[in-house]
């Protein structure tokens, strides 16, 4: 599937392609093709007992092109694609070109899921009983779910980079729980207040885990641990619960001048 843009403001952040944008962008792309094999639209996607499912975020991994950044007015052509299946879960990929090189690049893994508790975001299970296509590179998804595991206890020697109240009205979707790319949106805050005063550092790659979702109002605390270029940066709520890990790859850029 692809789709041209010509990019604006909104589009940008300080020196390239916004992460932000990027991964809202590719999650829509992923879910059109999602969407067209359920032939069914998001707004109704429902399990065999007639409970509303959610196509949601387990892992994202990203990567930019920080030394050919995207401009304003450069024309945007986005390619979206599904890589692997293994029922409920599907490995996506979006592609950002410009001028036929790829300049930024998404691949999300999503599985269908619903609350088990209705109005509540502390539990959520996995819906299978639905989503009839046909398995694509399931050893794929395998590898995927394998580092998903092995990521919700992996150590985490950070300081304390930011504390932050969680706010309905802004963080959250239309499903009533923290959207996948504000994790993503606070994490890059706490970075940015951790490397404050020194180079500026942005995020050439990132790999992220996603293991639990918060209520509003709860207070998440981000710990972010630096080692050169490298940075690992995990959420937690307020019981010390890992909720969200990003491995991030992020070297020093000269922003240019405008």
């Amino acid at each position: 599937m692809t789709h041209t843009i010509t990019a604006a403001l909104p589009h940008l952040d300080i020196h390239t392609l916004s992460e932000d944008w990027a991964l809202a962008t590719a999650l829509e792309q992923v879910w059109k093709l999602l969407a067209a094999s359920m032939g069914q639209s998001p707004s109704n996607w429902k399990d065999s007992g007639g409970d509303r499912m959610y196509g949601a975020v387990m892992a994202l991994q990203s990567r930019f092109d920080l030394d050919h950044p995207v401009r304003e007015d450069d024309e945007i052509t986005l390619r979206t694609r599904l890589l692997a299946i293994r029922k409920p879960h599907a490995w996506g990929l979006t592609e950002f070109v410009v001028n036929g090189t790829v300049r930024a690049e998404v691949h999300l893994l999503t599985s269908f899921i619903k609350r088990d508790t209705k109005g509540s975001n502390k539990k959520f299970s996995k819906v299978k009983d639905v989503w009839q296509a046909t398995d694509l590179n399931p050893q794929v998804i395998e590898d995927l779910l394998t580092q998903h595991h092995a990521a919700k206890s992996a150590p985490v020697q950070g300081v304390a980079a930011m504390d932050y109240e969680v706010n309905r009205i802004q963080d959250f979707n239309t499903a009533d729980f923290l959207y996948f790319k504000n994790f993503v949106r606070i994490t890059k805050a706490a970075e940015w207040r951790e490397n404050r005063g020194k180079p500026t550092r942005l995020n050439a790659s990132r790999m992220c885990f996603y293991f639990g979702n918060v209520e509003d109002g709860e207070i998440m605390r981000a710990m972010v641990q630096r080692q050169g270029d490298d940075l690992l940066t995990e959420l937690q709520d307020k019981d010390g619960r890992r909720l969200f890990l990003s491995q991030a790859f992020a070297p020093v850029v000269t922003i240019a001048q405008r």
